[in-house]
């Protein structure tokens, strides 16, 4: 499977800079970072996700008519509340959206204009399963190994990482792929937006925690092939993921309701 990592600085309404991108890119399935400013809570940062949220669906035909198969984080508008988003990421593979993630666990620096989703989706081209979590989503555990039970070979990352956030960002990503014996492939943004600088440094991540591609602090545009075989031969060898027991957890559920309560 080859996987091309777009790890760029951009603004989500440079249309030509978006297809330009697009069309230096060979087959594969193509990953771009979580593609908007976090952290800047203001009057600025909500005009700025109006402004990207109504340039979705221009955004979206013209990925549709290049025929590549891609992940595509925007930023949906909230169809009922004003000033509220969904944190969208669409696949889109020969000319169609094929389906969409809203991301479940919101930052809290994003609470005052983000709407959680609810569902763990995964998407299946050409034999591949894969799911999604977005950014901070990768500190849960459980949420991959949702994930994974669907049938996912592959979980992609997009991302919008500070570089503050350098010391958990591989970390967490060889975390999940060892949880999980499948592929992590975390695709961060890179470059200064206001007063944030991000980290690129993206990553693609064996089933064993292998590093198989991490790219450097700087703009990049990496192609990465990865080998599926790798996953049964990794879950042959330590049977981890094939000794889970979900009746663990619905017995675990009592202690964390106790906790909450």
């Amino acid at each position: 499977m080859r996987i091309n990592i777009a790890q760029i600085n951009y603004d989500p309404t440079d249309i030509e800079r978006l297809e330009e991108v697009l069309q230096g890119l060979d087959e594969g399935v193509t990953c771009f970072p979580e593609c908007f400013a976090l952290g800047r809570i203001s009057v600025d940062i909500l005009q700025y996700l109006n402004r990207v949220s109504d340039e979705r669906e221009k955004i979206i035909d013209m990925v549709k008519n290049t025929g590549k198969t891609v992940i595509l984080p925007l930023i949906e508008k909230h169809p009922i509340m004003k000033n509220r988003f969904y944190n969208t990421t669409y696949v889109i593979h020969n000319g169609d959206v094929i389906g969409s993630y809203r991301r479940v666990v919101i930052h809290p620096m994003e609470k005052p204009f983000v709407q959680a989703g609810d569902k763990f989706p995964v998407f299946e081209i050409e034999s591949v399963t894969f799911g999604m979590l977005i950014c901070f989503e990768i500190a849960f555990p459980e949420l991959s190994r949702i994930i994974a039970l669907k049938g996912a070979s592959v979980i992609f990352a997009p991302a919008s990482s500070p570089e503050e956030a350098d010391y958990l960002w591989k970390t967490r990503l060889r975390g999940r792929a060892i949880d999980n014996q499948l592929f992590m492939v975390g695709v961060n943004r890179w470059g200064d937006i206001g007063n944030e600088i991000y980290l690129g440094k993206s990553l693609v991540i064996s089933p064993s925690g292998r590093i198989v591609h991490e790219s450097e602090d700087k703009e990049e545009i990496s192609s990465v092939e990865i080998d599926l075989d790798e996953i049964s031969l990794e879950r042959g060898k330590e049977p981890t993921f094939s000794e889970f027991e979900i009746g663990v957890y619905d017995k675990s559920m009592g202690y964390f309701k106790g906790v909450l309560e």
